[in-house]
């Protein structure tokens, strides 16, 4: 059976989106007989400048170092992964450090950039995931070269097939699939509490998370009763109002509860590739208010299964949470129609989807 290689520009000890849809096609790969690697680079950003390429190297090594003797740069504490799969940790991604492989896939712009070294693999047995546009993390320039690289590139999102369209490169179109379960309802939506909102929290700037929590503010001007659950990877805000609760990286029960327990998701994101978990609340009966953006709207549909508002606008997150709260038959309404699309999506199209990539590659 074929050989296939993940190469990942990080290690995986914590939740990451991007690393979940990985981990999804992993297991399934594995499941279907297939030797799978999951390589972890601790270098894998392209440094040009030689003093600080070595300056890079030289502070990434106690990092590597670290994972290395305590065998924490995999996904243990937050995804099973079959335990046929090889965690890999590389503290260089350069041929040397590669195993044999049939089929290499990058997941990043810097990982893309190592693939396309590897002379040794055919360009049509070598795939890009690409799951954003990463221009927020690297030099746009550099990223639009990885992205005409020769490779078959795989999108998650009708947003970057445009993209990749716009670049005048061929692409497979796989959008995610949900686990439907791990995530239902357990609450009937017309019991749920229509003054309850969750709302993922992350500290990176594109979550958009401080215009979120502005947004649900005003909404609690309106309502005292109004009450928020966040939850997420990092640890808990300093200044979090306590009618908020926050639960950092909950278990999978508790993160269905979670849902559950609220009648709205928020989200606030200024850039998405293809959303994660306003999908996941939508299987456990959220209605959806968030930011007009390509990796929303692909099931985020105005007035249909949610909300909108353009990105950074609190005022109309807010104008929409409280319209939500004051029209139970809209509120139903979205969440049933949300409830339904995503059913559509399963790992097991996507998965489909994503062997006829590898057995017809693109060229």
């Amino acid at each position: 059976m074929a050989i296939i290689t993940f190469i990942l520009p990080r290690t995986g000890e914590e939740p990451i989106g991007g690393f979940k849809v990985v981990y999804e096609y992993a297991n399934r790969l594995a499941k279907d007989g297939y030797h799978i690697n999951i390589v972890y680079g601790i270098t894998s950003r392209p440094v040009s400048n030689l003093v600080i390429r070595y300056g890079y190297y030289f502070c990434r090594w106690f990092r590597w170092l670290k994972y290395k003797l305590f065998c924490s740069y995999k996904p243990d504490s937050w995804f099973v992964t079959d335990n046929r799969i090889n965690h890999l940790l590389r503290y260089r991604l350069n041929k040397a450090s590669m195993p044999n492989t049939t089929y290499l896939f990058a997941t990043s712009w810097s990982t893309a950039y190592w693939v396309d070294l590897y002379n040794e693999i055919p360009s049509n047995q070598k795939y890009y995931l690409l799951q954003s546009f990463e221009d927020w993390n690297g030099d746009k320039d550099f990223v639009i070269s990885t992205w005409k690289m020769q490779m078959n590139k795989i999108v998650i999102a009708p947003w970057l097939q445009e993209i990749a369209d716009n670049l005048n490169e061929k692409s497979f179109l796989i959008e995610n699939g949900f686990d439907q379960k791990k995530f239902y309802l357990t609450i009937p939506i017309e019991k749920k509490d229509k003054y309850a909102v969750t709302m993922l929290w992350h500290d990176h700037p594109l979550k958009s998370c401080n215009v979120g929590l502005k947004a649900l503010n005003l909404v609690k001007k309106k309502y005292p009763q109004f009450r928020a659950r966040f939850f997420g990877v990092p640890d808990k805000p300093k200044d979090l109002p306590e009618w908020i609760e926050y639960t950092q990286t909950p278990s999978p029960q508790k993160h269905l509860e979670i849902y559950n327990s609220s009648s709205i998701f928020l989200g606030p994101s200024s850039k998405e590739g293809f959303c994660l978990t306003p999908p996941e609340a939508m299987l456990c009966g959220c209605a959806i208010v968030c930011t007009d953006i390509g990796g929303y709207t692909v099931v985020a549909k105005e007035g249909q299964t949610a909300l909108l508002a353009k990105v950074g606008d609190y005022n109309k997150l807010a104008e929409n949470i409280i319209r939500l709260i004051e029209d139970d038959d809209l509120r139903y309404k979205l969440a049933y129609n949300g409830l339904n699309l995503i059913k559509e999506y399963t790992w097991d199209n996507a998965y489909k989807k994503l062997k006829e990539a590898i057995s017809n590659p693109l060229f």
